[in-house]
């Protein structure tokens, strides 16, 4: 099968030759691990690479810069601390390289002072060019099945304004920021608009709307302020022939379902947070493939090699015997030991 076939069998749950991988190539893992994982990825190349940037080749990564943060920003200790404004006009404070860290700045005040706000710019899609410079080849299509984007509703949200003004201003149904959250949501149609357009197959929808333990907001906040938003960008992708991918990390409960129900295509969730037997079988009685992200929170920093590799194989065996339903994805970060790293990616490939 090529990558394309493989992935596409799997989101049908039509018993793929071998269950898919994806790589992330984090800054941060790259620059402690630097050319040994690059080595790694080469040696058992993925079926994809996400984010998918135009023109690269999703499997290849000869094209990846070993990353290294500014001289300007390491303290004489060796500390790292770097200020950075993204496109949205938030200012981040990072104090571990390639990680991201925690807004110290917003681009406005209120949410009534966000009337004229501006959104970041998008391609043109009236643009006689549009293609020439954003269409993803023919040939990388016909190979593989290109993930992209990162459209964010509610999390976006809380990168404009501070966590708490956010979770207050919804509950109290602040209508300013009721008006925003209805432009914002005709921006993300703009984006997904984009995303068809260049020939991405799998959005990737992010918003975490949870914490460890539960959701942050009520049942009654999500379903009449945000799923009439979701099910039409949801529809408008599945009307084009694309996937819907939705990420939200944290113990989902009631957003599971809900989910569901708006019939997303994929689900990346925080797989330590669920028993794996009983959320593989609602996923599959629900036709929806999981992205496997072993847990990067104790298992890959702290566990060791042999851990790993037996936790990989438990997936693999479960998901195989559904038909599919699954692919691993790998992103390595600054706290993973590069024995554990090897065995996650060696475990991956002998097991899939």
């Amino acid at each position: 099968m090529t990558s394309r076939k493989r992935m596409l069998a799997t989101f049908d749950f039509a018993c793929p030759d071998r269950l898919p991988v994806i790589y992330h190539p984090s800054e941060a893992g790259l620059y402690v691990h630097g050319q040994k994982l690059l080595d790694l990825f080469r040696g058992f190349p993925p079926d994809a690479r996400y984010p998918y940037i135009p023109p690269v080749t999703p499997m290849i990564f000869d094209d990846v810069p070993l990353p290294s943060p500014k001289p300007e920003t390491l303290a004489g200790d060796g500390r790292y601390y770097e200020e950075v404004t993204d496109g949205w006009g938030t200012r981040w404070g990072l104090h571990t390289f390639g990680i991201g860290g925690q807004p110290v700045g917003y681009p406005f005040a209120s949410w009534e002072a966000a009337r004229d706000y501006a959104f970041p710019a998008l391609p043109d899609l009236r643009n006689p060019r549009f293609h020439e410079r954003h269409a993803i080849p023919s040939a990388i299509r016909e190979n593989y099945l290109i993930f992209s984007g990162w459209v964010s509703l509610f999390q976006q949200l809380y990168a404009l304004r501070p966590m708490e003004d956010v979770l207050m201003d919804l509950a109290t149904g602040e209508p300013h920021m009721l008006d925003f959250v209805d432009r914002l949501a005709g921006y993300c149609h703009q984006t997904v608009d984009f995303l068809l357009a260049a020939g991405v197959d799998v959005i990737v929808f992010g918003d975490d709307w949870a914490a460890q333990s539960s959701p942050l907001t009520s049942p009654a906040i999500f379903r009449e302020l945000f799923k009439p938003h979701y099910r039409r960008l949801f529809a408008k992708v599945h009307q084009s022939g694309g996937r819907v991918l939705f990420h939200c990390c944290g113990k989902m409960d009631y957003l599971l379902d809900e989910l569901f129900e708006m019939e997303i295509d994929g689900l990346w969730h925080q797989c330590a947070l669920y028993d794996d037997d009983a959320f593989a079988g609602r996923c599959r009685e629900a036709g929806v493939t999981v992205l496997l992200h072993l847990d990067r929170q104790h298992l890959i920093p702290h566990g060791t090699p042999a851990e790993i590799q037996a936790t990989v194989q438990r997936f693999a065996k479960r998901y195989k015997a559904l038909g599919g339903g699954a692919i691993f994805y790998v992103e390595i970060e600054n706290d993973a030991p590069f024995a554990n790293v090897k065995a996650l990616i060696e475990g991956i490939d002998r097991s899939r």
